[in-house]
């Protein structure tokens, strides 16, 4: 009994002093981050996620907190998701605590009304004249895949990217509907983006001996190709092949599509994330699949793309742990195999620059066109391509 104690104080010890470690590194954290002047934390520019369709029901305001602030959101009479600045310019508060009209929303406290286009208030039910500075702040959504989006930037600015929709997405042949997950976590949207580039952690966080690597870059788009031996997600460790193509649209929403040597079953994934605040993001995780050989049969489908959730959930929680407790390295001590985090890092800052300042032309090439497929069926005529670019 006493030895037990001893070591159940002994694990109480540790994680006092592991949590005490964690909050001191997020702090030294704190003072790399992107500001403005004002010292305020600088949020990226760009189309972020901010949760699954089925979250946001027609007529019911949805609050959310992004950002750093409070956003209310509803679906309105016509279908479509609106999103404004939760806090009322009247007195102050939550409009995500009020009620839906139509395609406005209504005040909890003194009933005023906001349209949901425009952030207009359009009614005061004891005041005809409407002050001028009664309206709200305003910002564009989009529906696609099942999922929702807003567009932020700090400069007030239209979206000057649009994000594709995924064609395998309830199409013929493939699961239907997200096998889903969603994580709170401690970091920076930096670290999630950096380690789509790591090539150095593959194999030892996640068991992916990578062959080959070849970057992505068109603008406002990153991503990579490659292929290797994995040893937890292919069918046969031994000899079958992982091939992977992902492609990130701005700095936050990710399709990655896998297929094997086996050809058992090809999986698209969808991953984005979001900024709670300076220190913390909420990340989404989907997955869907698709049977491509007559030994897996259809119904097997569904407990397939379940399975791959969880197993993905269990590898990225890999990758959460290490980025809880790490400290960003402005200037980390890079070798030749990590893969461009430098390079990446250029590409990830023109959400954090006025756009005025921002020349994303030197991030262009070729290995956009490739589908998972060709690196699986037709590697040398990638390798080829590559060589000749």
């Amino acid at each position: 009994m006493s030895t037990d104690n001893r070591k159940g104080g002994d694990l109480n010890a540790q994680a006092e002093t592991l949590k005490r470690s964690s909050a001191a590194t997020a702090q030294r954290n704190m003072m790399t981050i992107p500001r403005h002047a004002d010292g305020s934390p600088r949020y990226a520019r760009g189309w972020h996620m901010v949760g699954w369709s089925d979250e946001f029901p027609q007529g019911e305001p949805v609050p959310r907190d992004y950002f750093g602030m409070r956003l209310a959101f509803f679906r309105g009479e016509d279908g479509k998701i609106r999103c404004l600045d939760a806090f009322c310019p009247h007195l102050g508060a939550d409009l995500s605590a009020g009620k839906v009209f139509g395609n406005e929303l209504q005040c909890p406290f003194h009933k005023w009304q906001y349209h949901g286009d425009t952030g207009k208030c359009v009614k005061i039910p004891y005041c005809d004249k409407i002050p001028g500075k009664a309206r709200t702040r305003v910002f564009k959504t989009l529906e696609i895949n099942d999922t929702v989006l807003i567009w932020f930037d700090p400069e007030g600015g239209e979206p000057d990217y649009d994000i594709l929709p995924l064609e395998d997405y309830n199409a013929k042949g493939w699961t239907q509907g997200w096998r889903r997950f969603k994580i709170t976590i401690r970091t920076h949207p930096r670290e999630v983006i950096e380690n789509t580039v790591d090539k150095g952690h593959l194999l030892p966080i996640h068991g992916y001996d990578v062959d080959t690597w070849l970057p992505v870059w068109d603008g406002h788009m990153t991503g990579e190709l490659m292929w290797g031996k994995h040893t937890r997600l292919a069918a046969d460790a031994q000899d079958d092949k992982l091939y992977v193509r992902s492609l990130t649209f701005g700095p936050a929403y990710q399709y990655t599509w896998q297929a094997q040597d086996s050809k058992q079953f090809d999986s698209a994934i969808l991953t984005a994330w979001c900024p709670i605040d300076e220190s913390t993001i909420e990340y989404w995780f989907g997955v869907i699949v698709k049977a491509n050989s007559a030994e897996f049969p259809p119904e097997h489908l569904e407990a397939a793309a379940q399975g791959y959730c969880e197993a993905s959930y269990q590898a990225f929680m890999e990758d959460v742990y290490i980025w809880e407790r790490k400290l960003f390295r402005p200037e980390p001590t890079l070798c030749a195999n990590d893969g461009p985090i430098a390079k990446l890092r250029r590409w990830y800052s023109q959400f954090y620059t006025d756009r005025a300042q921002v020349d994303n032309s030197m991030f262009r090439n070729s290995n956009l066109k490739w589908t998972v497929h060709d690196l699986r069926d037709n590697t040398q005529g990638v390798l080829a391509a590559q060589s000749a670019d």
